[in-house]
């Protein structure tokens, strides 16, 4: 039955393949139809309990998965490097995104379940507060606009460090800052959708799952 499965999720898998080479052919609308549905049923199969495989069977699910990731990564970074070179300008911004969100999800996911809910949120905020806080300094320097705009990540690097005490209120704080930013950085509305969706990754999704991850560990009664 196990082999069965495997079988099945290969030929999935090279179905996918074919669907999308053969996709020039098809209207746009029905190709991504075709491909939503075709990668959905393996994506919400991660969520569920994997019954139906051994370890090793998993094993190779989740290595494939990893070196596939990393090669996307590299075709990307290839790719940017390449228009770099025959341009001589930084690529458009939907290629730092595709890039950069990713990165930042597998990031995230690997603090919590390599530290937990409660010492990957601090850690989480303090790594996000001190990058921002260094693009701050070295965009406008030691002047009156660094200390305004360092305001949010100051907030965020307290919160995170007093998380460890008082993981309730500052799972609370922590939400409270990812609304207040959307309201502070209301100028991104201004950018194009990639720049949008590469920033909101970058500082309210952080906050947002930080903060619901010390709520979560709280209702668990997770140990600090």
């Amino acid at each position: 039955m196990k082999s069965s499965m495997s079988l099945l999720k290969t030929i999935w898998l090279f179905g996918i393949v074919v669907l999308i080479m053969l996709g020039r052919g098809l209207p746009m609308w029905l190709l991504v139809v075709f491909i939503i549905l075709a990668l959905a049923a393996p994506l919400f199969r991660e969520f569920r309990k994997k019954t139906d495989l051994d370890e090793r069977q998993l094993y190779i699910s989740h290595f494939s998965s990893h070196i596939s990731f990393y090669v996307i990564v590299g075709l990307i970074l290839f790719v940017m490097i390449q228009e770099f070179v025959k341009t001589g300008v930084n690529p458009p911004s939907q290629w730092y995104m595709v890039l950069l969100v990713p990165l930042v999800i597998k990031f995230i996911i690997s603090i919590f379940q390599n530290f937990g809910l409660r010492f990957g949120a601090r850690g989480i905020g303090l790594f996000f507060a001190s990058v921002w806080l260094l693009f701050v300094l070295f965009s406008h320097g030691f002047q009156f606009e660094s200390l305004i705009g360092s305001i949010p990540f100051l907030l965020m690097a307290v919160t995170a460090w007093y998380s460890k005490r008082f993981p309730l209120y500052c799972g609370l704080g922590f939400i409270i800052l990812t609304i207040g930013l959307l309201f502070f950085f209301g100028a991104w509305m201004n950018f194009d959708i990639y720049v949008r969706l590469l920033m909101y990754a970058l500082i309210p999704l952080p906050l947002l799952l930080s903060g619901g991850a010390l709520l979560l560990s709280v209702y668990l009664k997770e140990e600090g």
